[in-house]
């Protein structure tokens, strides 16, 4: 059992870990894995638990800093069980680390070193890496190494979609954590925005974030999805025409039950080069926060589009993820601040795009199929009452 300077030696240890760029390098990666690292590499086993050459740095840097610390591999793995909020450390010990031999009494760590130096590197970025969602800390830290548009989107007409990641230059990126990548069907091999992308959009462009933190080589690409029992089901759509005397249209919709509200702003436009009138629709998820509740920020799903009236047809949609601080998201859900505004939008910076298509033709039903897809089903049902 450890005493107390072993505790603060080990815990000395981990924070000097995670203050090393050998592991700023990969936190962010890895938190976009959507799972704990643990219970990922739990799915290795027929692999021999290879180390991933994307870790390989990392671990390598562990396992010299652990030599170096004077701490010995039975209490480091002591503290993890002690510690491990995610439960996973038990499972590797009695299975690997220290299986249970009733031949003997006591219990050494006696596994391959690679194994031991990589769970420890796993349970240091399960229980340390920062899962907390800053849009302003992806921003600052982002890296975008194509031509991208004022909003950080890059052309990528070429892609190819994948379940957990989508490929670009052969280099596989995993999807930005705040992407929505529920699927439409439950095997399918694509998140559901993507398979309405690559089956029902034939022209114009396809806008992706490309933050190379989130990039690997192809040979690398991580998959990390199992089945899960999401499913889609769609409701039939018919898109109203609607009459507007104002310039600006607001609706909203609330879900009784929860208090989330559903906004639609409905802006008319006219595009001088096409000669031709056209509306902005914008769709945002405003979730009820007990206004006493501790937050420096809050979070939304913000949708638009552009549908030209005559044409019938939009030439624009996009999904966008806005931050707002919790002050102003308070009074914006509110409606009942003079100075913001329900419709009030998020600072440039933290106009957060992760998907976009333009340039082309898309039907009524492909910009629902989008709206559907990027919704929770609480906010689904809120769009289907605003349609009707």
């Amino acid at each position: 059992m450890e005493t107390t300077t072993q505790i603060e030696k080990i815990e000395q240890f981990l924070i000097g870990i995670t203050e090393s760029k050998e592991y700023l390098l990969k936190e962010y990666l890895i938190f976009s894995i959507r799972k704990n690292f643990l219970h990922y590499l739990s799915g290795a086993r027929l692999k021999d638990f290879e180390i991933p050459l994307y870790l390989k740095d990392l671990v390598e840097y562990v396992d010299e800093k652990f030599k170096d610390s004077n701490i010995t591999a039975d209490n480091m793995l002591d503290y993890m069980l002690n510690n491990d909020i995610n439960n996973w450390v038990f499972y590797y010990d009695v299975t690997f680390l220290r299986p249970v031999n009733i031949n003997s009494s006591t219990r050494k760590v006696r596994c391959d070193r690679k194994l031991f130096m990589l769970i420890l590197t796993g349970y240091i970025l399960d229980c340390f890496k920062n899962n907390k969602i800053d849009i302003q800390q992806i921003v600052d830290n982002e890296q975008l190494n194509y031509e991208t548009n004022q909003y950080g989107l890059s052309i990528v007409n070429h892609v190819e979609f994948k379940r957990d990641y989508f490929i670009i230059d052969n280099k596989a990126y995993l999807y930005n954590i705040l992407t929505n990548v529920s699927v439409l069907e439950f095997t399918d091999c694509m998140p559901g925005f993507a398979r309405i992308i690559t089956e029902q959009i034939t022209n114009g462009d396809i806008l992706l974030r490309l933050d190379e933190r989130l990039a690997l080589p192809v040979n690398q690409a991580i998959s990390y999805s199992t089945l899960n029992f999401e499913k889609f089901y769609g409701p039939q759509f018919h898109f109203k025409d609607s009459i507007f005397e104002k310039q600006k249209n607001i609706i909203v919709h609330i879900d009784n039950e929860t208090n989330d509200k559903l906004l639609m702003v409905v802006k008319q436009d006219y595009d001088s080069i096409r000669k031709a009138a056209f509306l902005h629709i914008e769709i945002e998820t405003l979730p009820y926060i007990d206004f006493d509740a501790k937050r420096t920020h809050c979070i939304t799903t913000f949708l638009h589009g552009m549908y030209y009236i005559q044409e019938d047809c939009f030439t624009h949609i996009d999904y966008t993820k806005n931050q707002y601080s919790f002050a102003d998201y308070i009074n914006k859900y509110s409606e009942s601040t003079k100075g913001i505004l329900i419709d009030f939008y998020a600072k440039k910076e933290l106009h957060y795009k992760i998907w976009c298509v333009e340039n082309g033709r898309y039907s009524r039903e492909v910009w629902y199929n989008l709206m559907i897809v990027s919704l929770s089903e609480k906010y689904r049902n809120l769009l289907d009452e605003i349609l009707a």
